[in-house]
């Protein structure tokens, strides 16, 4: 078989597959006849067979699955020779499944939201060739994911919200050397202990690398949002949801030349829980 009649059999074949994802409702982007990029719903009714034609698309870059991924499915996926970027959704897998994809070559953009209790993390430890995370909606990602996403050396991006993890966990970031980009939001719950606090600040000042810097639903005060004068590379600051005076926030921009400093005051929703969490004022 000729070079040129291979590669008009594989373009025939993503041909295929395309056809038969976007009859199951996937959305699926084709660039010169190469399935790039496939966003696929609900897949609890997949059976492997469909998992397996995903994962024959040679050129497939980004992949996003909803509802109903297991661990079979991810080991069928962790096949994909160009995958780089996965995003998942409300699905039952497992941290063994989750270190399957460490057989993904090329993966490097992972973003887990609203995992099943089985995943608490622990799996991340694997895919050592991460460059950007999110994990977010769950109360079992706690101290021991964190344990496992400070493995993950190669992190420039970091993005955690709703989830598990206390002060405790925050502290196995002190060893990503390359994080450039954090986002740290609170912890999914209504009672102490909590993930982001004036405590909390002092941690994130030792993270040297970071240039960009996103808080989320918490009570600070302005000294111990000042210890950040401690990054050097700070470029921005966003302070999404927090409880913080008016007037603080103009100081802190003072006191932070460098860094492009905005701010939301917190929800309705926000504060009540602010108020669950560090007691009313």
């Amino acid at each position: 078989m000729t070079l040129a009649l291979a590669l008009l059999l594989a373009l025939a074949d993503d041909d295929a597959v395309a056809q038969a994802l976007k009859d199951k409702g996937a959305k699926v982007v084709v660039a010169k006849g190469v399935v790039t990029s496939v966003e696929a719903g609900d897949v609890s009714a997949w059976t492997e067979d469909d998992f397996k034609r995903v994962a024959s698309l040679s050129g497939l870059r980004n992949l996003s699955v909803g509802k109903g991924l297991t661990d079979a499915g991810l080991a069928i996926l962790a096949g994909l020779p160009e995958l780089d970027t996965l995003q998942t959704n409300a699905s039952p897998f497992t941290d063994d499944g989750v270190g399957a994809l460490a057989k993904a070559p090329k993966l490097k953009v992972l973003k887990i939201f609203h995992p099943d209790k089985g995943f608490t993390g622990s799996g991340l430890a694997k895919l050592t060739g991460l460059e950007r995370l999110t994990v977010a909606g769950s109360l079992a990602f706690a101290d021991e994911g964190m344990a496992a996403v400070g493995k993950l050396t190669l992190l420039k991006e970091f993005r955690t919200w709703h989830a598990g993890q206390t002060i405790e966990g925050v502290k196995h970031l002190r060893g990503l050397k390359n994080l450039t980009s954090l986002t740290l939001g609170q912890r999914l719950a209504s009672a102490p202990p909590t993930t982001l606090s004036n405590e909390t600040l002092a941690i994130l000042a030792e993270l040297k690398s970071l240039e960009s810097l996103r808080l989320e639903e918490a009570r600070l005060s302005l000294e111990a949002l000042q210890k950040l004068k401690q990054l050097p590379a700070l470029k921005t600051l966003q302070l999404e949801g927090i409880d913080l005076a008016e007037g603080d926030v103009e100081t802190l921009k003072k006191d932070l030349p460098g860094a492009k400093v905005t701010w939301t005051k917190p929800s309705d929703v926000y504060m009540k829980r602010i108020d669950r969490l560090f007691g009313p004022k």
